[in-house]
């Protein structure tokens, strides 16, 4: 028995993660709170100097709150802002390895522990010239306070992606052109002076492949010279003049959401025209919130004249299934991308809500005579696998739609119903819609219908970025 007791405690006390190769520990402190990770130094000899070579330096909001929560709360707003810095210098000197990843959250002003951000911001120069040496390739700045900041030598650093959060412009000349940045993230930008002074800033990113602008009221795609541009994801609070179409013809991925549609005038082509027939080739497009009554305006041919060979994903949220204008819409990309595999679509919450403050829904029974009449073959979609609606009222326009998915699509493997909450309370009305959509003549033999408890979220817009502010 004390035999065996002695190897028990041998293989509890076993440390396993000291045995890890070197890279391996790095990564590891890499998903560590900064200060916890340094703290390692103390755990062994195999620790001591691990953290000097971990790759990624994250300085995000919860280090720089403990650290002004330390320097104390009625310090000067100079002070704490060097104590804060002192940290960080301290931090990046020790740091022996490559700086692959550099990230600086400048907090949001606390009258508790509050610091000088424009004392910060002059230290950023300070450190661009160590980054440049350790071979920085991704810079995140997510600055909530400064506005007439100085604009950084971001562009003599060797970058492959950069982050800017909360940023004033104008960012010239130092922010005009990145020779090897791929990935451009650019969340809740201002203007210093008029918001739709951007028009006036060409930003050269000859290699860029990923642009994503949020809550960018006024900065476009065309504001930037990037030939090279097959992902784009936009977001904007409202749509006050006509959002460009021109230039999106490499893109392979393309998400737009407009959170509001505005007062445009009335348009003489059709929208869903002008965007779609220029992505020529595009793989994965989402609409949301008002971005697909914005394709719907000028109206929607029954199809495109040039077809979307290459779109495999389909993403459209916030449809409202009441607006005949909108479903017509839906209908013509489903139409013209005759390879389509995927394809997701969430309703709006308001269809057939009673006390919807919505001016233009028409309401549920305006089209409860709604029927698809589609003359043309088959192949629709022929290639469609995956089908999923979120918010699944059972309104006309909702099962005309899945009876012709159900019917046009010979490889159809499953399509996904989660129904709106006000269905599923209703067990009667949920299992008489069960009934009829297992009536539906189906063009594929495996093809099933899953009914959801919690819908399917699909990400397009690079959540992870704005899921902080209002739109």
């Amino acid at each position: 028995m004390a035999e065996s007791s002695v190897k028990k405690t041998s293989r509890i006390e076993e440390d396993r993660i000291s045995k890890l190769p070197q890279n391996v520990r790095e990564t590891i402190l890499c998903f560590m709170p900064i200060e916890d990770a340094v703290r390692t130094s103390i755990l062994s000899k195999k620790w001591r100097h691990c953290w000097t070579m971990m790759p990624h330096l994250i300085f995000d909001e919860e280090f720089v709150n403990r650290i002004l929560r330390k320097l104390g709360r009625d310090g000067d707003d100079r002070l704490n802002a060097y104590g804060l810095v002192s940290r960080i210098n301290k931090i990046i000197l020790l740091h022996k390895g490559p700086i692959l990843k550099f990230s600086f959250t400048i907090p949001y002003y606390n009258p508790h522990y509050n610091c000088d951000a424009q004392l910060l911001h002059d230290f950023i120069d300070q450190w661009i010239p160590l980054l440049s040496v350790r071979g920085t390739k991704e810079v995140i700045l997510d600055d909530y306070l400064l506005r007439h900041v100085t604009a950084h030598h971001f562009s003599s650093l060797d970058l492959t992606h950069l982050r800017l959060i909360s940023v004033w412009f104008p960012y010239k000349p130092t922010f005009g052109r990145f020779t090897h940045l791929k990935i451009l993230e650019l969340v809740h930008a201002h203007y210093t002076d008029d918001a739709y002074s951007f028009k006036k800033n060409i930003f050269d990113c000859p290699v860029l492949e990923k642009l994503s602008l949020i809550l960018c009221d006024g900065l476009f795609h065309t504001n930037f010279h990037a030939p090279n541009l097959n992902c784009l994801h936009q977001i904007y609070r409202e749509a006050t003049t006509e959002i460009p179409y021109a230039g999106l013809e490499n893109l392979t991925e393309y998400s737009l959401m407009l959170a509001q549609l505005g007062t445009l005038k009335e348009l003489k082509t059709s929208n869903v025209v002008k965007y779609l027939g220029s992505l020529h080739k595009i793989e994965k497009f989402s609409a949301a919130r008002d971005f697909l009554k914005y394709l719907a305006k000028g109206g929607c041919p029954n199809r495109l004249s040039k077809s979307l060979p290459y779109l495999k994903t389909l993403s459209i949220a916030d449809i409202h299934f009441t607006h005949l204008s909108e479903v017509s819409c839906l209908l013509c990309m489903i139409r013209s991308a005759p390879n389509l595999c995927k394809l997701y679509i969430s309703a709006t919450d308001c269809d057939g809500d009673e006390d919807c403050d919505d001016e233009n829904c028409d309401g549920e029974n305006d089209l409860q005579n709604y029927r698809i009449e589609d003359s043309e073959d088959c192949t629709t979609t022929g290639h469609l696998q995956i089908v999923s609606f979120n918010y699944f009222r059972g309104l006309r326009a909702e099962l005309e739609l899945v009876k012709f998915v159900l019917a046009h699509s010979p490889l159809l493997k499953t399509m996904f119903i989660h129904r709106h909450r006000d269905v599923s309370i209703k067990s009667g009305v949920a299992l008489k819609l069960t009934e009829e959509i297992l009536q539906y003549p189906r063009a594929s033999t495996i093809a099933q219908v899953k009914h959801l408890e919690h819908s399917i979220e699909i990400d397009a817009f690079d959540d992870e970025l704005w899921c902080g502010y209002e739109i």
